[in-house]
């Protein structure tokens, strides 16, 4: 799809893609493209905005349009008013998508506990596929800051995770969002266990402007609003579902694990990291 194109009825959007371009007219331009589309950067560094097709999995900043991938020069100047992106004379309609909150359910004790028994899996698949994935250099780093968390039990000294690591999204800030997803199961369940997801999303929101890259600190944040990208929030479904089966759940994690070069492992290596609530439920699921 080229930039001779006149209207583009998008699909599907993300809640906070939604909310941010619908508030009021924002400026903004191209900045980059990817085999799927373009990432869009708004008001001099206020928001970055994928515009993606549809084989691309959606996350709470994307929109999805039909057909191949969008292309425009980067520089394009692209303004957000009434409903709809323009590029010029080309139009991206937002008034025919669905807006995808992105966001899971509030488990209960039940599927908590369907998440225990479902999880050996996942730590399988996970230290598996750590294996064979080439290492990230910041690997040992981050398991010294896990380790801190797990003695200390005091979510602050995660701020260290925060922006360790190369690329748009940095590993740290992607286990980051593994620990707040898995933390997610007990939130209903355990006193503690809501105690801990308070902290951590407070530590995260005071301290992640300055410290990572845009597009990163904005999947922290919504995953502090429980928003998540699309094969994530599969895979916490497949977790707490009765009658998974143990192959649905691999190919769950797998969706997970392709998400970029690093991003995919690490957040299956948060959501992997021992967090165990003080009070977990411990009746046996039959």
């Amino acid at each position: 799809m080229t930039d001779d194109s006149r209207s583009i009825c998008a699909t599907r959007i993300g809640g906070h893609a939604y909310r941010y371009l619908t508030a009021r007219s924002r400026r903004g331009r191209v900045v980059s493209s990817f085999s799927g589309g373009i990432n869009l950067l708004f008001e001099g560094g206020e928001a970055f905005v994928p515009v993606q097709s549809t084989n691309v999995p959606l996350h709470p900043w994307a929109i999805e349009i039909p057909g191949g991938p969008l292309r425009f020069a980067e520089g394009t100047l692209v303004r957000s008013r009434e409903g709809a992106l323009s590029f010029g004379a080309t139009r991206i309609v937002f008034s025919t998508a669905e807006v995808e909150e992105l966001s899971p359910p509030r488990f209960s004790a039940h599927e908590a506990l369907i998440a225990q028994r479902n999880f050996p899996i996942l730590v399988r698949f996970v230290e598996e596929a750590h294996e064979t994935h080439q290492p990230d250099p910041f690997q040992e780093e981050i398991d010294a800051i896990l380790a801190h968390w797990q003695e200390s039990n005091d979510p602050a000294v995660l701020i260290g995770l925060i922006g360790l690591g190369a690329g748009s999204t940095p590993s740290g800030d992607d286990i980051l969002v593994g620990i707040l997803a898995r933390i997610y199961f007990f939130e209903n369940v355990d006193p503690k266990s809501e105690e801990v997801l308070s902290a951590l999303s407070a530590v995260i929101k005071d301290n992640v402007q300055g410290r990572t890259s845009l597009p990163s600190a904005q999947m922290l944040l919504a995953a502090c609003d429980r928003s998540f990208p699309e094969p994530v929030l599969a895979l916490l479904k497949s977790l707490t579902s009765e009658g998974t089966s143990e192959d649905d759940l691999v190919e769950k994690a797998d969706r997970v694990f392709q998400l970029g070069h690093h991003s995919g492992l690490a957040v299956l290596l948060g959501m992997k990291a021992e967090f165990v609530p003080r009070s977990a439920p411990t009746p046996s699921v039959p």
